[in-house]
């Protein structure tokens, strides 16, 4: 059995700000293109290198700003097999509305990795189940385990009945295999 939700509500500014990278991006380099050669004092060196920053730097840049804001939500995933248990993180495109995508550890935010990481996922055994935990503080709750010196949330996004739900049936999965 495998329950899945998404990481992120949807924001839709940011499929806004998407397009808006894309086509203004595209329209300035286009335009730059099209005026190059009637700028007069240009020479050879400067037009070869101003071509080289629009199409090795400028274009990337666009295409990158536009990938991370159109990019698909990543679900968040737990299945239970037969022995087994998996937990896979979601992850979500950037987001104005919340500024998520730095990460909880903002000092640890590394751009490349944002762009390139695959979901992480993790694995439990029945007895290793103890380690995820349903906890209070203040008024908020989180479920959660930890991974090292990494804590790892389940369900950030969501709602307080849902994440007990999903801990309910963790833990009937765990009972299960006591019988």
């Amino acid at each position: 059995m495998t329950f899945a939700w998404k990481h992120r509500p949807n924001d839709p500014l940011r499929f806004l700000l998407g397009f808006y990278y894309l086509i203004l991006g595209s329209i300035f380099v286009f335009d730059f293109l099209i005026r190059m050669p009637y700028y007069s004092g240009v020479s050879v060196k400067e037009f070869i290198l101003l071509t080289f920053a629009i199409f090795f730097i400028a274009i990337p840049m666009i295409i990158l700003l536009a990938y991370l804001f159109l990019k698909r939500n990543r679900l968040e995933k737990i299945s239970f097999k037969e022995q087994e248990l998996i937990f896979q993180e979601g992850k979500g495109p950037i987001s104005f509305v919340n500024f998520h995508w730095l990460g909880k550890k903002r000092h640890n935010f590394n751009p490349i990795s944002f762009v390139f990481s695959k979901a992480k996922s993790y694995s439990f055994n029945r007895s290793d189940v103890d380690r995820i935990i349903l906890e209070g503080f203040g008024q908020q709750q989180r479920l959660r385990f930890d991974d090292g010196a990494v804590r790892v949330e389940i369900g950030e996004y969501l709602r307080e009945p849902e994440r007990e739900w999903l801990f309910e049936q963790i833990q009937q999965w765990r009972s299960a295999g006591d019988n």
